[in-house]
């Protein structure tokens, strides 16, 4: 780990002098890319919808019709994890998901869950002012190993039952119309997604928190599945360059994989494409034991004091870089 934590970032924010008037912004993005592939595997029924309520999110790739489970599904879930471990230090996480609003200043609102994840408010005097933050982390959506066909489960629901157990409604003299069918996809799917860092943004507290926030499961409850936790997350690695590679997409991944076996058999294959195609990576086993080992110190009573003072670190960093970079407008509303 130590090898890629001496190639990221150690600042965060720059003077832009190359103006008439220098203002303070993000350090300006660098040739490297660091990429995160997981496989999310399903244990518990899982509803991955689209606009039709009735349907299982699909796509053809690879030959193949698969589920399609759009980027949010999981990140959703991470970035609100993320901001619970914040809130446990006392170090951010104020603003509600999808309800900031800047109203004194920008930190108070932004912190390094807005850096690893990207956010967005509004604000400022004239209450006008849009603050947008681009995620430092960018998830693709996760895409079924397995056909669609193979995967799809149908649950036959009746609702508006009376208590005299039948779904005659007695004071509007109808029969209830609440008959329909769930589709889920079943547990053992299994899906590739990949976690992609651009530009030389990350910082080691970033990665770190990035890493804790994926944690071991996610996605409980709402929509998403009938029996809790639902997804099992496989990390299968780390791999770094200066540039891109086209084996980011999942599309070209489940075009070279052999087998859809397990999701060990998967993480094997996936470590050794990507070991191919990129100069640097850190082994599965050495990047689960990290985690587990993030997991542990946040996890002790009390906290590990290191991971506090990683965490109290970039709260600072994170203070100075919004408040600089998202300066109040000082227009006021009439």
């Amino acid at each position: 780990m130590n090898t890629l934590f001496s190639e990221l970032r150690t600042k965060v924010k720059t003077t832009y002098d190359i103006t008439e008037k220098p203002f303070e912004i993000p350090v300006l993005p660098q040739a490297q890319c660091i990429v995160i592939p997981v496989i999310r595997e399903a244990i518990a029924p899982l509803i991955i919808r689209n606009n039709d309520a009735d349907m299982i999110t699909d796509i053809e790739l690879a030959n193949e019709l698969r589920v399609r489970m759009i980027a949010p599904k999981t990140k959703g879930v991470e970035k609100r994890r993320g901001s619970q471990i914040l809130r446990t230090f006392g170090l951010g996480g104020r603003a509600a998901a999808n309800k900031a609003y800047v109203k004194n200043k920008p930190s108070d609102v932004f912190d390094l869950n807005t850096f690893v994840f990207g956010d967005s408010a509004i604000g400022g005097k004239s209450k006008k002012s849009i603050y947008p933050v681009h995620a430092a982390v960018l998830y693709s959506d996760a895409i079924s190993v397995q056909p669609y066909d193979l995967l799809i489960d149908d649950v036959f629901r009746q609702g508006g039952i009376s208590e005299e157990y039948v779904s005659y409604d007695p004071e509007n003299q109808k029969t209830s119309s609440n008959i329909f069918t769930t589709r889920s996809v079943r547990p053992g799917a299994l899906f590739i997604q990949t976690l992609v860092m651009l530009g030389h943004r990350i910082t080691k507290e970033s990665f770190n928190h990035l890493l804790l926030s994926i944690g071991l499961a996610g996605s409980y409850g709402g929509a998403t599945a009938t029996t809790g936790t639902n997804l099992k997350t496989h990390l299968a690695g780390v791999y770094w360059g200066k540039i891109e590679r086209s084996l980011n997409a999942p599309s070209q991944l489940l075009e070279k994989l052999k087998s859809d076996g397990t999701a060990a058999e998967l993480v094997k294959q996936i470590a050794q494409l990507m070991q191919g195609a990129y100069p640097h990576h850190i082994d599965v086993k050495v990047l689960n034991a990290h985690v587990q080992n993030l997991i542990a110190d946040f996890e002790s009573e009390p906290v590990n004091p290191d991971l506090k003072n990683d965490y109290e670190k970039a709260a600072v960093e994170m203070r100075d870089l919004f408040d600089a970079w998202f300066k109040q407008d000082t227009k006021k509303t009439r």
